[in-house]
């Protein structure tokens, strides 16, 4: 999976290189970069944004016509309801692709759109007992939404999900040798979360996925995720101490809620 999202982006690792010293001490590692990239696979999203992928197994139909929900991302709306597979899913995440690509343009963080399409469940195996689902509108179109207003400051994100090697941490992941799994307003803030998110990764710790992280709801912590993984590459997944309470929480079958910012 690494290999499909990275798709051969090579960065360099950032900084001038150290001037010569005059006696025997160790230079500093360098920073890592965090460059913007673009034209990259968009991965589809899980129901509840725990994992990712870019070709989930067993797609089969969903009998929904057209849903609504809130704008999370260009590519993805949050549904209060849908039942589709399983039953008993709230505040889902949908995958959105669209039969015009321009209509992304109309996604805003924040807005309540109608989306028509040809909905579709998927699935993919994560461990013996874990199973991602996937939900995708095709060929899909925006048939109502809310007014935009162009005055208005944007909106800040209201959910997040993972996202596993994104490629403006390619440099990151080749320094820990693993795979990167970081929650996705960690990623879109590298400019200023980045130096916390390197210190956290090349310090992970053994709690498992489900375990809260005590103390600072914003604090980046990072830890060995073999759940979120693929069966040969290790994974270190990263975000703050509000999500891991909230997965926490979302091993309650009566919980549901979306991921904090």
């Amino acid at each position: 999976m690494r290999s499909l999202l990275a798709l051969g982006v090579t960065l360099l690792l950032a900084g001038p290189a150290p001037a010569p010293a005059l006696a025997q001490t160790a230079a500093p590692a360098p920073s890592i970069a965090f460059p913007q990239v673009t034209g990259i696979p968009t991965p589809l999203q899980s129901i509840s944004g725990r994992f990712s992928s870019l070709n989930p197994l067993n797609p089969h139909k969903c009998a929904y016509k057209k849903v609504s929900g809130r704008v999370v991302s260009p590519h993805l709306i949050l549904v209060k309801e849908m039942d589709c597979g399983r039953s008993g899913h709230d505040n889902v995440l949908v995958n959105v692709r669209f039969s015009n690509p321009a209509d992304a343009a109309q996604m805003v963080t924040g807005r309540g759109v109608v989306i028509a399409a040809d909905f579709k469940r998927a699935e993919e195996d994560r461990e013996p007992t874990i199973v991602g689902e996937f939900l995708i509108a095709e060929k899909a179109r925006i048939e109502a939404a809310d007014p935009i207003d162009s005055s208005a400051p944007p909106a800040p994100a209201f959910t997040s999900y993972m996202i596993c090697q994104p490629p403006e941490l390619d440099a990151l992941a080749g320094q820990l040798g693993s795979e990167l799994c970081v929650q996705s307003t960690i990623v879109a803030n590298l400019a200023s979360a980045g130096p916390a998110l390197e210190q956290a990764a090349l310090a992970p710790s053994d709690a498992a996925p489900e375990d809260a992280v005590p103390g600072d709801p914003n604090a980046i912590s990072c830890r060995r995720d073999p759940k979120i993984s693929d069966r040969h590459l290790a994974a270190i997944a990263c975000a703050r101490g509000s999500y891991w309470a909230w997965y926490k929480a979302l091993h309650d079958p009566q919980f549901s809620m979306p991921a904090p910012p």
